[in-house]
């Protein structure tokens, strides 16, 4: 062994490579004694960051010139510093008694039930890599290409913290914590683990599995640029009291405090040889889980398919939020690089379910390809659900950094000349919406009157002459004194419906002297690019969260620039690599608020500054989900919940074996059954007309009520 600087150790490794497959074994590792010893040099580490920041603030403060608003911000910075200097601690390992005597638990069992006790257990659902039409690069959630199109299905949608958010009441529930308590200062929450709580290997769930989640983004080995400062910047403390009760510090007071204290488990003996070779070691190796799926070894078939399977012995089984989801035995991914093949093995039953909201496909897909036999006979269903769930912001993101691209009015005068109320027109059917802000759909907290730039010939051309683009050359792209045009790649996954979009933003960005170039690439390769900072400009959209919307990993500087070097930072969700000083601020502001007035106006002016430098191009979204599926892929009477991005993702479907033996049955006799186009519109906004009832197979007798 080798003893660090700090007291850290690296055991020898050795790798065995049995073949030149893909195939490739590691040598053992235990890192137990490393991780504790991590803990204690962290704590030093801390304290020491604490006192070299408590010297730079009062050295601050010595300038005489600081304004009166820059001096109450940096006298505010040094009172925290002081105040944590108090206890500087960030891993602390107590006892029971220890723990506040006047702390209140709460538990919630008392909101409603979610998805339907006729579900039944069993049965097969496949389905497709639908995000990018790719294979995963990993299953690795954490370090390098971690972040692609498959993460929410085998781990954001699967994966439970210490709490949850109830998808239709928005209130904090129990999910691995079974009760939890809140500080008086709204910094701490206490929490207890479900003592029934395991892994999908048997293994029970315990503090030291959360203490690893922070040892997984603060420690030597990940690689992993935004994990390692948002745990860094947004946690003060977490506390071992025993086996299943812990605490956790945040830096700043929050509303909803448990929502910003949660955490997901890391479970320690899988990630046991965590070492310098971890992007490789772990990178194929299926992780325990503790919520209803996990996935085996041997169903990953690399460039094939990757299934999921029930956890029989799951836990949380026969809780009350838990018990009617995760219903099929198997949820079998595919990989069918096209769209229009997987449309394809809908039709002749290889697939179950296929979305027909337009993310992928289009509503061409809905309005045109749906008319067919299977769904004339009721084979096949199809629905419209209307979810409350906030837009997510997908459109053309500008890397800053690029010549031409780094002058604020070129990518103004793009965002003139980029029509996307076209796209919306004909390629969206007229179902679409434009994203006017980079956070539509959060209520109180989305900008209210700041709208995306309209298509504009004229204004187009007003940016660009202030650019010193007003010539045309004989292609009739825009240039200027220097010979350079307005010619640029825009990069994206190589997706159907993504192409007809581009195309239509193609011709009409002519009419304005822009050339855009479109750059066709599988979903990971192109996500990668991104990633690296390698592009141009990127279509690409960012999975949101309510109830509170973040900026800080897509418009701060630091996950556009290196503080000591000035150069890119890759691998972080900074695709503009956009850096403003006062969005830093803003950014960071909102991420340490203490009250929800205080978001909002940090919110308010984060849309502003966004609107001003227009680093990136608003593209559409569609306020409603669309799908079809054979009709033994049954639903809860409100068909999904709320709060949902994607109508499986919830998992309270369920495949009846009964009617897929009946259905097949009727298939072949010739019978038919009667043609369903179910709406359900009880979270629509705006409702104007009554509910369309469901059918009746679906439980529901009634119309349902109007929200």
């Amino acid at each position: 062994m080798v003893m660090l600087k700090h007291g850290l150790y690296i055991l020898a490794i050795v790798f065995l490579i049995t073949s030149c497959s893909d195939d490739v074994e590691f040598a053992a590792l235990d890192n137990t004694e490393e991780v504790k010893a991590f803990y204690s040099h962290h704590n030093e580490l801390v304290k020491e960051e604490i006192k070299n920041d408590i010297k730079v603030a009062q050295e601050g403060l010595e300038i005489d010139d600081l304004s009166k608003e820059d001096r109450a911000e940096k006298e505010k910075a040094l009172d925290e510093l002081q105040q944590r200097q108090k206890n500087p601690e960030f891993f602390t390992f107590a006892t029971l008694d220890d723990l506040p005597k006047d702390i209140e638990w709460v538990t919630n069992w008392d909101e409603p039930e979610l998805g339907s006790d006729d579900a039944k257990k069993g049965g097969v659902f496949h389905y497709y890599f639908e995000n990018g039409l790719s294979f995963p690069p990993t299953l690795r959630v954490i370090g390098p290409n971690s972040n692609n199109g498959f993460r929410g299905e085998h781990y954001d949608h699967v994966e439970m913290g210490l709490i949850g958010i109830h998808p239709n009441t928005n209130k904090i529930i129990p999910s691995i914590a079974d009760k939890w308590a809140v500080s008086k200062d709204k910094k701490t929450v206490y929490f207890h683990i479900d003592e029934t709580a395991t892994f999908s290997d048997g293994l029970p769930v315990e503090v030291d599995d959360f203490f690893m989640t922070f040892y997984m983004s603060l420690g030597p080995y990940v690689n992993s640029p935004y994990s390692k400062q948002y745990y860094k910047d947004q946690f003060w403390n977490i506390t071992r009291y025993d086996s299943h009760t812990l605490s956790v510090t945040l830096s700043n007071p929050k509303p909803l405090t448990p929502y910003y204290a949660n955490l997901s488990p890391s479970p320690r003996h899988f990630y046991k040889e965590v070492g310098p070779d971890f992007n490789e070691r772990y990178n194929w190796r299926p992780r325990p889980t503790t919520g209803g799926y996990v996935i085996r070894k041997e169903d990953v078939l690399k460039g094939r398919s990757i299934t999921l399977s029930r956890v029989k012995n799951w836990w949380a089984k026969d809780r009350k939020y838990t018990k009617n989801s995760c219903n099929v035995d198997k949820v079998v991914y595919r990989l069918i690089r096209d769209s229009g093949k997987a449309l394809e093995y809908f039709k002749r039953g290889k697939l179950d379910f296929f979305p027909l909201t337009g993310r992928v496909n289009g509503p061409k897909d809905w309005y045109e390809k749906t008319e067919f036999d299977a769904v004339f006979n009721g084979y096949i269903e199809k629905a419209t659900f209307y979810n409350d769930y906030p837009a997510i912001p997908r459109g053309l993101y500008i890397n800053c950094s690029r010549p031409l691209l780094d002058n604020r009015d070129i990518r103004v005068g793009l965002q003139y000349a980029t029509n996307f109320d076209k796209v919306n027109t004909y390629e969206y059917r007229g179902d679409g919406a434009r994203c006017e802000t980079f956070a539509d759909g959060f209520g109180r907290y989305t900008h209210p009157t700041i709208k995306a730039r309209k298509f504009s010939l004229e204004k187009a051309a007003e940016h660009f002459a202030k650019a010193g683009f007003s010539k045309r050359d004989d292609d009739g792209v825009l240039v200027n004194d220097k010979g350079q045009r307005l010619s640029f790649t825009i990069t994206t996954p190589n997706l159907t419906f993504r192409m007809a979009m581009l195309s239509r933003i193609k011709e009409e960005a002519i009419k304005a002297g822009v050339e855009y170039k479109v750059e066709a690439l599988d979903g990971s390769a192109a996500f990668l690019k991104g990633l690296e900072k390698k592009h141009e400009i990127i279509f690409s959209g960012w999975g949101v969260n309510p109830p509170f919307p973040r900026y800080r990993q897509n418009f701060h500087s630091d996950t556009a620039y290196e503080k000591e070097t000035g150069e890119l930072k890759l691998m972080t969700n900074n695709f503009s690599v956009y850096a403003d000083p006062e969005m830093d601020k803003v950014s960071q502001g909102i991420r340490d608020a203490t009250s929800v007035d205080e978001i909002q106006r940090l919110a308010h002016r984060a849309e502003e500054i966004i609107h001003r430098d227009a680093p990136w191009i608003p593209g559409c979204h569609i306020p409603l989900l669309r799908c079809a599926y054979w009709r033994w892929v049954r639903w809860p009477d409100d068909f999904s919940v709320k709060k949902t991005r994607d109508l499986y993702a919830s998992s309270l479907y369920w495949i009846d074996e009964d009617i897929k033996r009946e259905t097949r049955e009727a298939m072949r006799s010739g019978e038919t059954f009667p043609e369903k186009n179910l709406v359900f519109d009880q979270y629509r906004k705006n409702k104007t007309t009554q509910v369309i009832s469901p059918a009746p197979q679906l439980g529901v007798g009634n119309e349902l009520p109007a929200k």
